[in-house]
Formats: C-alpha cells, structure tokens, sequence
C-alpha cells in the first residue's frame, strides 16, 4: 500500500474558515487562512485536499513510473499540531490520487469559492475520507526521531525504521473502531516527565514503579483503591478479579509542565477508567475536584 503523510494546520472541521479557524498552519498561510482549509469539503462527490511540500510532490516514491504527473491508489494521511503540542492524525484519504505539481478544481463549490480555494493536490472520493472528530485525535506521529516525521510537510515514511510505525497506522485506519492510540496508563515509562517532545497527556512516559508507589500509598492510607472522582471500587465490584486494579491520572497538564519537571505521588491520583477517559476528553483538563462538580451537576 501506497501511503504519504501530509502536515497541515490544525482545524475542527476543514470545511471552511468560517466558523472555525486555522492553528499552527505553515508560514506559507495568508493572514491566518491556510489552502488546507477545504480539505474535508464535499464537492460533487470528490474532497480536494491541499498541502504545501518542499518542492514538488515525489509521485514516484508513491508507486507512480518515472515522469508520470499521479499516483493513484495512495492512502494520505493528514497530521496538524493539537494544543498540547506534537504531530496528531486529524483524517485520511484512502485511494487517493496525489499529483506532482498543484491543479486547478474543476467546477469549486461555494465553500471553495467564499475561501479563495482554487488548486488542490490530492483528491479522493467522498466515501473514501474520514476526518476524526476534534477529542478523539490521540494518535501521536513522532517527529525528529529516527522513524518518525522530519520537518518537511509531506513525509513518504519508506525508510526500514519507518515500517513499524506505518503498520500501526494503517491498522488504525483499517481498524473500523477508530480508537485513539494511546498507551496504557499503568505501563508506561519515565518519571522524569514534561520533556516537550512527548506532547500529550496521555503520551507522554510514564514510571512504572511510581504508579505503583502511588497505589501501594492510597492503599496503606486507605485500604483500598476507589475513584477519588466516583469513589467506584473496582475489588468490591469485581472481586480478586479487580483486586489491586485502578487507573492513575496525572494532574498536571502537559502543558502547564516545566522542561525536566520531575513528577510525585501527589501529582498522581487514583481514579476509574470511566473518569479517567472522560476527564481527558474534556478541554481545559478539570481538576478532581472540578470533575466531581461536573458529575454532580450532570446527575
């Protein structure tokens, strides 16, 4: 399979400036409308999406003969940067035609028109593209490591160190779930968290041995392990099956973390896996106690 990754600003809904707007786009955007923005509009049955490359797009590298001006067939994948920071899968086009050099949209819909969109570069019927909706962009491309993405808006990711990540990727848009990808809260990586490069919540490395620190500490304060959200108590409620079981959440944002910052038991709550995820859908990130005063008020 034929796949390119094309790096664009971030939007909610790509079907226009109005009512949204464009973040992080490339220096090459015009008063703070990138060509991008278009690029999950409907017309006619076809979606027009734009990317600005280095240059002109290497139609061979994506299984096109030696001067052709397309290749066809090509899944393209559409990053932008969230708040948080780092390099999110926003949508895709799956059996796309990504040209070499910019073309003009035949007959522009009014949604082209109203944004001064004219050229396009890939295009793809209508029922082969999906844009994730906004909360559910969890999955991270790296960037500036060795198989991940460099600097260039259109990365073709067919160097041996990329295969891995690319396997993932396409599994996750083959999946039908459309789950995000993040990791498991109980198994990550690094106490030593806040480095900008892990740039999401839920991304970023986490200890090991401080989540479990930090469960042994409630447990021996407490006796047991309940959602200091819910207070839901996954032994009483699942018997040895749950026993010693719980998510532990970070209560510092990522983005409210100093370069180096080092996390502590009381940075970490315990909490169910029913909160946990909700509280990570929720923009600006509430505290405990502000997630209790959200459930009080829903119930």
């Amino acid at each position: 399979m034929a796949i390119v990754f094309c790096n664009i600003g971030w939007m909610k809904h790509y079907d226009g400036i109005q009512g949204d707007s464009i973040q992080r786009g490339g220096s090459y955007n015009k008063d703070a409308v990138g060509h991008e923005v278009c690029n999950f509009t409907p017309c006619k049955g076809k979606v027009y999406g734009y990317v600005q490359p280095t240059g002109r797009i290497s139609v061979e590298r994506l299984g096109a003969s030696k001067g052709a001006e397309q290749a066809d067939g090509v899944t393209v994948v559409w990053t932008a940067g969230p708040d948080a920071g780092g390099t999110a899968i926003v949508g895709w086009y799956t059996n796309a035609t990504v040209f070499r050099d910019l073309q003009d949209i035949p007959n522009p819909c009014k949604s082209h028109r109203s944004n001064n969109i004219s050229g396009y570069r890939i295009v793809a019927s209508v029922e082969d593209v999906h844009l994730i909706p906004t909360q559910e962009r969890g999955f991270l491309i790296p960037r500036r490591v060795k198989g991940g993405i460099g600097q260039s808006n259109v990365w073709y990711a067919d160097k041996p160190e990329s295969a891995s990540l690319v396997a993932d990727v396409i599994k996750y848009i083959q999946s039908g779930t459309r789950t995000s990808r993040l990791p498991d809260v109980d198994t990550e990586s690094t106490a030593n968290e806040g480095n900008p490069r892990l740039v999401a919540h839920l991304r970023r490395e986490r200890s090991p041995s401080l989540v479990e620190k930090k469960k042994k500490s409630v447990l021996a304060a407490t006796g047991k392990l309940c959602c200091e959200v819910c207070e839901f108590d996954f032994e009483a409620k699942y018997g040895k099956s749950g026993d010693g079981f719980c998510e532990v959440h970070h209560l510092k944002a990522i983005s409210q973390m100093d370069k180096g910052e080092v996390t502590t038991l009381a940075d970490l709550a315990v909490v169910c896996s029913n909160c946990h995820r909700i509280i990570h859908r929720i923009d600006p990130m509430p505290s405990i106690e502000q997630f209790r005063k959200i459930i009080a008020s829903e119930s």
